[in-house]
């Protein structure tokens, strides 16, 4: 295996070679010792995949080729970075069956995931990143195929060679299951593993946005009173994953017109902050809301719009799924009018109650072939929410139409937001009248078709009552 250590550290020069690291406590360092190397090591099962950005899988080792649901095995990973990364970039590991629906992520389980991901390597450097795995009880298919990447924030990075999906997922292991006695509960651990909870697969939310008389008129400051009483709620926002309820609270609101496109939305945050400056900063690291447009509902040309509750934008447009690498096409730049509100001060230690925001899209961004929508027309959206806890190194998120997987970019799961004509006023109903002696029945005039009249008026004058004989009514068809 070569030897396992953190270079440097033998000349007493403590973890210079991971210098972007420089939190690292002693206790860490000690822990990364058998975890990186600049000597190539000799996995049991060779790889050659590569992916953008100078990551390469050069190979893995399993502890078990044949496993039981709830049998703990392990299996270690082996990275080589050719070049420094940027900060954020993190590992995800998904455990799929052998369809290929991810059942549960081990993205941060093991030493690396917790203390050096990507974003520290440093050029050079082997990875040996070691992760324990234990199939759930439920697990009822006799494969368990693991599939891995690079993620930061909504983004992955695309692989290039070696055996992967189309959602730059390297398919790098499958291993065998023998399925246990539970494996007809079928269900799925919540994304903290503290205890199973079902996924809710529900149909992708429909919300209709209202064509708005008063659009023009409409003030985008951040205040979203005006969206609120003009336009439909989306239902709660849910967990991404498993579609079940989230603790992340989020409205949003549509309204569109000859213009343009408005989105309004309302997150409750007691701690709200993003730091990040400048157009197409990666927002997508700490508090942010996140719009997701696919037009044409194919899956090709859709854009993403991000918003920090600072007013900084970062926005792109994808030629297909997650493509290009890594960001898609920074340069869609929108002249978009966008504003925020926030309950509080971003930013500060002190406690918030939370943030909203409010942002009209002209249809002409959309670029040439996509032409505003008519009144019944559909288009797929898609809404997030991330949230940053202090202290916490992991984001929260939730969105509005779960993607029931560890990606934003569904956008086969993006909700439909169906462009409404306004919503028809209720006349204000006549004052009920409680005098007993007040006639229940009011005489009421009805036109009727002119051959049905007819048709009554010599049933009259022949004394028969109502057609059908008798005075009696006619069978029900």
């Amino acid at each position: 295996m070569g030897r396992w250590l953190i270079c440097c550290i033998a000349l007493g020069l403590g973890l210079g070679c991971v210098e972007r690291a420089p939190e690292l406590s002693p206790a860490d360092r000690e822990r990364l010792r058998e975890h990186v190397s600049t000597d190539a090591p000799s996995p049991e099962h060779a790889l050659e995949v590569t992916l953008d950005n100078g990551v390469e899988l050069v190979g893995y080792d399993v502890s078990a080729e044949s496993v039981r649901p709830g049998q703990a095995f392990t299996v270690t990973w082996y990275w080589h970075a050719t070049q420094n990364l940027d900060d954020g970039w993190r590992l995800f590991t998904h455990v799929a069956d052998s369809t290929g629906e991810s059942r549960f992520n081990q993205d941060g389980e093991g030493v690396v995931r917790e203390i050096y991901q990507p974003g520290r390597w440093q050029a050079g450097q082997y990875i040996k990143d070691e992760q324990e795995v234990t199939l759930p009880d439920d697990w009822a298919d006799t494969e368990a195929v693991f599939f891995l990447g690079l993620w930061n924030g909504p983004h992955r990075l695309a692989v290039r060679t070696g055996p992967h999906d189309d959602e730059n997922r390297v398919r790098a292991l499958e291993v065998s299951v023998t399925p246990g006695p539970s494996a007809a509960l079928r269900v799925r651990p919540t994304e903290n593993g503290a205890a199973p909870a079902p996924s809710i697969v529900r149909p992708p939310p429909l919300t209709r946005a209202a064509l708005s008389t008063t659009a023009q008129n409409l003030t985008i400051d951040g205040d979203v009173s005006e969206f609120s009483a003009a336009a439909r709620p989306t239902r709660a926002f849910v967990n991404t994953m498993n579609g079940t309820p989230s603790e992340l609270s989020a409205t949003a609101w549509t309204l569109w017109d000859s213009e343009n496109l408005y989105v309004a939305w309302r997150i409750e945050d007691d701690f709200v902050s993003n730091e990040h400056d400048g157009r197409d900063a990666h927002l997508w690291e700490h508090d942010a809301f996140e719009i997701m447009v696919d037009p044409t509902g194919d899956g090709r040309n859709y854009f993403e719009m991000q918003i920090s509750p600072t007013a900084q934008l970062f926005d792109t447009r994808y030629d297909t799924r997650r493509q290009p690498q890594p960001f898609g096409h920074v340069d869609w730049n929108p002249n978009v009018e966008v504003a925020v509100n926030v309950d509080g001060t971003a930013n500060d230690a002190g406690e918030d109650v939370g943030w909203s925001g409010e942002i009209a899209i002209p249809w002409s961004s959309f670029g040439e072939g996509i032409a505003m929508p008519e009144r019944g027309d559909t288009w797929r959206v898609n809404f997030y929410v991330m949230d940053q806890r202090p202290g916490d190194a992991a984001q929260r998120s939730a969105g509005w139409s779960a993607t029931h997987e560890g990606d934003f970019h569904v956008p086969a799961r993006f909700g439909r937001v169906v462009f409404d004509a306004p919503a028809p006023e209720v006349a204000e109903a006549e004052p009920i009248d409680t005098n007993p002696s007040t006639p229940r029945l009011v005489p009421t005039s009805v036109n009727l078709n002119p051959a049905v009249a007819a048709a009554i008026r010599q049933e009259i004058e022949q004394g028969r009552g109502m057609p059908g004989g008798g005075g009696q009514p006619r069978p029900r068809r």
